[in-house]
């Protein structure tokens, strides 16, 4: 375990190093952006973009630099993650997303885009009401396996427990390809609940896998 290093809550002054986690969890051990090879955003684009909407920090969903905890070594990042409970906001965290990007990409970008969400939707799993969603976990190449992950969804189910009380289960989703990611997961006490698949190989120009896993945790 790394216990000389530190985690804390996010602050504006951390959200390049939240965009560099979310980027390269989206990337999932691929060279694929996501969000630029379905919205033909280049890397730039997308991260003057993420400027913007997490500078608004809306909470709920997984663009907001407040639901992240982050682990710095001597004052340097190396890790983040985010989580928040679904629904407590008030809105589906899907629902608070999409609107997000039309609001700052704009609704041209999402209609070029349309041809691809019914093969897209052939892999999302619904996020289940009032459980803790934990989502783009980034450690930094040299600081792996030190059980900085452990530690770091540890923190945010210990913290969100105090605050959301009658929580039951943790979820999260790595992509069906990120095996690594699955044991540490498994390790953890996360079990394997269902696996959703596209079937068409051309979506692999899009996104990093053909198939997304849900695993859930049930809290004490």
């Amino acid at each position: 375990m790394a216990t000389d290093i530190s985690l804390r809550r996010a602050q504006a002054k951390d959200i390049d190093f939240i965009i560099e986690t979310i980027i390269e969890a989206e990337k999932s051990f691929s060279n694929k952006i996501s969000y630029c090879q379905i919205f033909s955003l280049s890397e730039v684009e997308l991260i003057k973009m993420f400027q913007k909407i997490l500078s608004a920090d809306i909470k709920g969903q997984e663009l907001c630099y407040s639901e992240y905890l982050v682990a710095e070594d001597d004052a340097n990042y190396v890790g983040a993650c985010a989580s928040w409970v679904e629904g407590t906001e008030g809105f589906n965290s899907s629902v608070l997303k999409a609107n997000i990007l039309i609001e700052y990409m704009g609704s041209e970008k999402i209609n070029e885009a349309q041809h691809l969400f019914k093969y897209l939707h052939q892999i999302n799993i619904e996020r289940e009401l009032n459980t803790l969603q934990i989502v783009n976990a980034y450690i930094k190449p040299d600081y792996r396996g030190r059980g900085l992950i452990s530690r770091l969804i540890s923190e945010h189910i210990e913290q969100q427990k105090i605050n959301y009380p009658f929580i039951k289960k943790v979820q999260l989703r790595p992509t069906g390809t990120n095996e690594s990611a699955y044991k540490a997961y498994n390790k953890m006490g996360f079990e394997f609940v269902l696996e959703k698949k596209v079937e068409e190989d051309f979506i692999l120009d899009f996104i990093p896998s053909k198939s997304k896993i849900l695993m859930e945790k049930y809290l004490e």
